[in-house]
């Protein structure tokens, strides 16, 4: 399928996110479930992911028309409007688990809220500090989303893959050589977030996906901010880490294989894995299933969702580690077919082109 860009108005965001919506809910209403309590968890999770789109549209919305007034805030907002706009389109567009996907959209959010709050309160006259450190942080932040956007869009698996699975390499073994790299010490757990976003974009760099042209600012880069350029960052790698792997690719092609609908949990999916004989070499049964599941960007049909989905990725990109525990609660996370973003972005630029 062709990769080429498609730009989305805000409107046609809307539209996007509204038609991924409807499919998942048709998806999930076809799954089995163990209760009516557990199906409703589910699509509870897939509005959410949804709702996360409108509030974010809706808020810098609203910042943008209060800038307007004041000539000396419209150049801030407009970078946090279009900083928040492309998140959003990458995250429809390439994020085929709602779960995932709820979870950058809630770190999106989270700084998008955080820029408003402090442009709404700014006085440019008597805090011209403050309205240059936003300034930078805004402009750098939409420049480091347009620059990831275009990674995402042109990311192919390559050689540097290859080369990973062929000699055993492991997501934590990539960490920790380029923690050494950059010279940095301890678990990478408790590295700050600017740190740990340099090894994740070094590891980019090195596997020939595009090497980074922003230049971070400590003063500018914000807690909230830097915790969603450390999941985009990370799930790129972690793209990278899966894109050849056999188990992912043995499970990809039977869930093509199959039929309409596929409702397998963790437990199955590690069960026939291992039946076909395929082993991951030293990494934990939580890391296997998902490794088998597949990318983030959601090569395949198959993607991982559940209760527990988000939380698991969120927690081995922020510990760098895929040796993390299987728990109760990630048992019922399945693995299901989701729709392709990209394709519906095609189909709404095609259709609703006045939204």
């Amino acid at each position: 399928m062709s990769r080429e860009q498609v730009d989305l108005s805000p409107g046609q965001l809307l539209k996007l996110a509204d038609l991924i919506h409807l499919q998942e809910v048709e998806k999930l209403k076809e799954l089995k479930f163990n209760s009516y309590a557990e199906q409703q968890k589910y699509l509870k999770d897939a509005k959410d992911a949804r709702d996360k789109v409108y509030h974010i549209l809706d808020s810098t919305q609203e910042m943008i028309a209060e800038a307007e007034k004041d000539a000396s805030k419209e150049g801030i907002a407009k970078d946090v409007y279009e900083y928040c706009t492309k998140g959003i389109e990458t995250s429809l567009k390439f994020i085929r688990s709602y779960s995932t996907r709820r979870t950058y959209l809630d770190k999106l959010k989270s700084h998008s809220d955080d820029l408003i709050h402090q442009l709404k309160w700014l006085n440019p006259a008597t805090q011209q500090k403050e309205a240059q450190r936003l300034a930078l942080e805004a402009g750098m932040y939409k420049k480091a989303t347009l620059e990831n956007a275009k990674k995402f869009q042109h990311f192919l698996p390559n050689q540097f893959s290859k080369y990973l699975k062929e000699n055993g390499i492991k997501f934590e073994d990539l960490v920790q050589s380029n923690m050494a790299k950059l010279g940095f010490t301890g678990p990478f757990k408790n590295l700050d977030g600017i740190h740990k976003l340099q090894v994740y974009e070094n590891i980019i760099a090195d596997a020939g996906q595009g090497k980074s042209v922003v230049t971070y600012s400590f003063e500018a880069l914000g807690k909230a901010g830097v915790a969603f350029l450390v999941f985009t960052a990370a799930a790129m790698v972690w793209d990278i880490y899966t894109a050849e792997d056999k188990l992912q690719a043995a499970v990809r092609d039977s869930v093509n294989a199959l039929t309409e609908v596929v409702g397998l949990e963790i437990g199955e999916v590690v069960d026939a894995a291992i039946e076909a004989g395929f082993v991951a070499l030293d990494i934990e049964i939580a890391s296997a299933a998902i490794t088998v599941i597949g990318a983030v960007a959601g090569f395949g049909i198959g993607a991982l969702i559940g209760i527990a989905a988000d939380s698991l990725l969120d927690l081995i990109f922020s510990s760098g580690t895929s040796k993390v525990h299987i728990t109760d609660g990630l048992k019922v996370c399945r693995v299901a077919p989701m729709p392709d973003g990209l394709q519906l972005a095609r189909l709404v630029k095609h259709n609703y082109p006045d939204l």
